[in-house]
C-alpha cells in the first residue's frame, strides 16, 4: 500500500512538472533590463518601431577600392549628403543620404542624377 501511495505522489509530482513546462506563459519571465539589454545589442528589433528610410544607390558591384573611389568622389560633390557603403553578399552597395519619405528621395535624386545618371532609389529591408 505504501508503495503505491508513493507511487501516485511521484506520478503526479511529474504531471504537474510536465504540464507546466508546456505552458508557453510561464516558460520565460523576461525582465525590463534583459529587454532594454537586447534592444542596445540589436539583437531584438519590433519591426513596428523602426522607421523605414529610403537611399539612393551609386554602386554596385565586387570591387571594394571601386565602392571608396565612389564614396569620395559623392564627397567631394556633396558634401553634406551622408554616405554608406553597405555590404550585401556577394557585392558591395553606395548608398548616399537617409530620407523619411519618397518624395524626399525623388528631389534628392533628381539633383544626384546630374552627376551620376545610374543612380536609384533602394529601400532596403532592415
Amino acid at each position: 500500500m505504501n508503495r503505491l501511495f508513493l507511487t501516485l505522489i511521484i506520478f503526479t509530482f511529474f504531471s504537474i512538472t510536465a504540464i507546466a513546462q508546456t505552458d508557453p506563459s510561464k516558460r520565460f519571465v523576461v525582465t525590463h533590463q534583459v529587454d532594454q539589454l537586447l534592444n542596445e545589442r540589436g539583437l531584438c528589433k519590433n519591426t513596428k518601431k523602426t522607421k523605414k528610410y529610403y537611399h539612393i544607390q551609386l554602386y554596385n558591384g565586387q570591387n571594394l577600392k571601386r565602392a571608396k573611389a565612389v564614396k569620395k568622389d559623392f564627397q567631394q560633390k556633396f558634401q553634406s549628403v551622408p554616405v554608406l557603403i553597405e555590404w550585401e553578399s556577394p557585392e558591395f552597395k553606395v548608398w548616399v543620404g537617409i530620407y523619411e519619405n519618397k518624395l524626399s528621395a525623388d528631389q534628392a535624386l533628381v539633383k544626384i542624377r546630374q552627376e551620376y545618371p545610374n543612380a536609384f532609389i533602394v529601400n532596403p529591408k532592415k
